[in-house]
């Protein structure tokens, strides 16, 4: 046999090359459905994301490509004004704040078990409140495992559809709720009940079954939470913070000593501290710090989500803190203070919530290395450092509790003017659940105040013994 005989001639290897570069080139498909060219793949990109996919990996398993090619062709739909395509950081669809909520709405409804009669009227019941839908989601869910706890569907926990009184309705309702119950008081004997109860009342509720005032502790159906009160003494010692403050500072950990400093300080849950901007911070003429509280739900929003901008006059100690903050983060240029703006409110959302995980794993590291015998109690320990049940290590909260305390003391126990700084609606959450005056406060009021009722003129803009309250240093 020759040599040319035993090989292909070079037009045949060129010829079975091109055939190869041409079979992958023609891979142009959709859902494996071959079009003609790269616009229809463009145009099925465009579709999935009108339907409410914005990550290539969501667009890729809609579409049936892997995600690096999604990634190719958004990056040449993105130099083209026609598809209107913008991307953040991270590499996923821009989209604004209308089109987010009416996209977690869709999904919401499209769930198998949101489908349901009873469930579609209580979602429309939940909407109309303006609940957002991933709060939606979580009662669904809540409804979901009581069902099936029962094996009925919830149309039986509310009689849907069935001719009888509302009276007849409730109590078919409450007993199959104390079933509910015998069950999850065995099972979770240390959880607390509140956000179930929640999520059921306001199921029945919008099935016209409601409870007067107080009416549901007899049934084991109250909203009030069952441990009000029960952390109202925790804190972070003086000693304590000194430490943390001096090992974050000896470790160069700025980001750590600057959420931990303003918040104790500002007394901003954590979703407030991580988020904050510094478009939203003036040094002058007043000092002024703006935190955004999603928890309040008032109408404003930031970073798709939902809350209330909380303006707060701090003192000149924390300005101080946040100077020191602007020089050692090195955040002059940028908009947030503890990262990199994502170009996008969901990407910032992601961001935040990274940094608060980010920081809660931090100081639960930095509590667990403390004296166990600095902490002021127990509570406070099972606090900071989290049971594994009801708190699962939530240190960043302390800072909130900390603050609380301190400024309560250092202004003697100016409950109005905390709470204002603090970021409370008002005075009796604070009162109860963070600190109000202590007993042995009340005890030396009692001795300075003098009350006489026969001479006494109700009418004085001042009266003699109350401003003798006594000044506090906290230790």
């Amino acid at each position: 046999m020759t040599l040319s005989n035993a090989m292909p001639e070079n037009n045949s290897v060129q010829k079975f090359d091109s055939q190869k570069v041409e079979r992958k080139k023609s891979r142009l498909r959709v859902k494996g459905i071959k079009v003609k060219d790269k616009e229809k793949i463009k145009e099925a990109i465009m579709i999935s994301i009108q339907k409410g996919n914005y990550t290539t990996r969501e667009i890729g398993l809609d579409v049936g490509k892997d995600y690096s090619t999604i990634s190719r062709y958004l990056s040449e739909m993105e130099g083209d004004s026609k598809w209107r395509v913008k991307r953040d950081a991270n590499g996923n669809i821009v989209m604004s704040l209308q089109q987010q909520i009416a996209q977690e709405y869709a999904r919401l409804q499209n769930e198998k078990f949101s489908q349901l009669p009873s469930i579609q009227k209580w979602i429309t019941y939940l909407k109309s409140g303006k609940t957002p839908a991933n709060r939606i989601q979580y009662m669904v869910n809540v409804i979901h495992s009581i069902s099936d706890q029962l094996k009925i569907m919830p149309e039986t926990l509310v009689s849907y559809g069935v001719p009888i009184d509302t009276a007849k309705r409730k109590e078919i309702a409450i007993e199959y709720w104390q079933n509910f119950l015998a069950w999850f008081n065995t099972a979770y004997p240390q959880m607390q009940r509140t956000n179930t109860i929640n999520s059921y009342r306001s199921f029945l509720s919008s099935h016209s079954i409601n409870f007067a005032h107080g009416e549901g502790k007899r049934y084991g159906l109250s909203t009030t939470s069952e441990r009000l009160g029960e952390y109202k003494d925790i804190l972070l010692t003086p000693d304590q913070i000194e430490k943390v403050n001096k090992r974050l500072e000896n470790e160069n950990d700025w980001q750590a000593w600057s959420f931990m400093n303003i918040d104790l300080h500002t007394g901003a849950r954590a979703f407030a501290m991580a988020s904050m901007s510094w478009d939203r911070i003036a040094m002058s003429p007043s000092f002024r710090v703006e935190q955004f509280e999603p928890k309040i739900k008032r109408g404003s929003w930031y970073l798709s989500k939902e809350g209330k901008w909380w303006v707060k006059y701090p003192t000149e100690e924390c300005r101080a803190i946040v100077e020191i903050a602007h020089d050692r983060l090195r955040s002059k240029e940028r908009r947030f203070v503890f990262f990199e703006d994502a170009k996008s409110d969901k990407a910032n959302c992601l961001q935040v919530s990274y940094f608060m995980s980010k920081m809660a794993a931090r100081f639960k590291q930095v509590f667990s290395e403390l004296d166990k015998s600095s902490w002021l109690n127990e509570k406070t320990k099972i606090y900071a450092l989290g049971d594994g049940l009801y708190f699962n290590g939530h240190p960043l909260h302390l800072f909130r509790h900390t603050m609380a305390q301190y400024y309560l003391a250092a202004t003697n126990w100016s409950l109005a003017y905390v709470a204002s700084l603090g970021g409370w609606e008002n005075t009796e959450v604070l009162n109860k659940c963070y600190g109000g005056i202590p007993e042995h406060i009340k005890a030396q009021i009692a001795k300075s105040v003098h009350v006489k009722f026969d001479t006494m003129s109700l009418n004085s803009t001042t009266i003699s013994g109350l401003s003798a309250m006594p000044a506090n240093n906290y230790s």
